[in-house]
């Protein structure tokens, strides 16, 4: 008698153990398939997520379907407002809902969803500790004199850990006072003192196509309380700058999605 009421209170431990991971883990994944966002980067990126899949949207008319709906907008990373918007000549226009103009000064983060993304600022600065830097290119097979363009260093808590990891962003790209015979740009991130690559462009200068990198977002795409992070890199003015978004994974960063 006494092994079989052990076992029914074994059996119910587990029923419960059981229904408990399907309750709060379950229905959470089921959120999340269930998630759809629309988002807009800049003036030249659209991306639309559904069920955990990506899609960079570049046609014209799907992009004109995009046309006056509301979104939640920001503008260098802080909470604008929610405003309609409206595509003309390769630029994103802000509306009130009574069709009055709003203007819109900074860098564009927009979007519209079936639940609520997190968009964090973050403060840029500039690298003083050059460790890293010298690491990575000697990796690359690039001098650790070179002159750099873009020297930035941004600090940001990507996985909620209570921890700030640091993003590294340098290039020699766009000289004014000399002429490299490479092309770099590249941006990584240290975490635990592990260099962790996220984007890395080496070009020939005589053929390649120079940019300048920067990070221009870290936001929550799945709410699960970690940070994806905006890459983006600045072309020629005639040419549209490169988006990626990328994610922490295990194996290290992780491109979810770009406009090329």
């Amino acid at each position: 008698m006494k092994k079989n009421k052990r076992y029914k209170v074994i059996i119910v431990i587990l029923i419960i153990y059981f229904l408990f991971l399907f309750i709060f883990l379950g229905i959470n994944n089921i959120k999340k398939n269930n998630h759809e966002a629309t988002i807009i980067v800049g003036n030249d990126t659209v991306w639309n997520y559904s069920n955990r899949d990506w899609l960079n949207i570049t046609s014209s008319a799907k992009i004109e379907e995009l046309g006056w709906q509301e979104y939640k907008v920001y503008l260098d990373n802080k909470y604008f407002g929610d405003y309609f918007l409206w595509y003309d000549d390769s630029k994103w226009y802000a509306f009130k809902e009574d069709k009055t103009a709003v203007k819109t000064d900074g860098e564009l983060i927009a979007y519209q969803s079936n639940y609520d993304l997190k968009i964090q600022s973050f403060q840029k600065n500039t690298i003083t500790n050059n460790t890293y830097v010298h690491q990575v290119l000697r990796e690359n097979g690039l001098s650790t004199a070179s002159r750099l363009t873009v020297n930035d260093i941004v600090s940001f808590d990507i996985d909620s850990d209570g921890v700030n990891e640091e993003f590294y962003i340098i290039s020699n790209a766009f000289p004014t006072d000399n002429y490299p015979e490479t092309y770099f740009s590249i941006v990584f991130m240290v975490k635990d003192n592990v260099v962790n690559p996220i984007y890395t462009n080496i070009e020939d200068a005589k053929f390649g196509n120079a940019c300048k990198p920067f990070i221009r977002t870290f936001l929550d795409i799945d709410e699960d309380n970690k940070y994806e992070v905006v890459v983006s890199c600045a072309k020629y003015s005639i040419q549209k700058p490169e988006d990626m978004l990328y994610q922490l994974t295990d194996k290290g960063m992780k491109l979810l999605i770009s406009n090329q």
